[in-house]
């Protein structure tokens, strides 16, 4: 398995931060019920990426809802 510090490098090298990395990140974390200081600086980095708007948090499902709704309300539109 991958060190806590290799999965944030996998998770930060496109720039997109999704649900299933951040699940799969939170599982890591917690797996041995304790936040050590290589995990603690981690979880700093990831929220200082996101702050600086290097990393960007997607929610791949929301993205999806999103959109159809906007491709209903165009086809709609262009109805009326």
């Amino acid at each position: 398995m991958a060190t806590i510090k290799e999965l944030v490098d996998q998770i930060i090298e496109d720039g997109v931060l999704t649900r299933e990395e951040h699940d799969t990140f939170i599982e890591q974390v917690h797996a041995d019920g304790q936040i050590d200081e290589e995990e603690s600086e981690q979880i700093s980095r990831l929220f200082r990426l996101i702050q600086d708007g290097t990393l960007k948090v997607v929610d791949e499902e929301r993205e999806k809802a999103e959109s159809l709704r906007r491709m209903d309300l165009e086809k709609k539109l262009k109805g009326s």
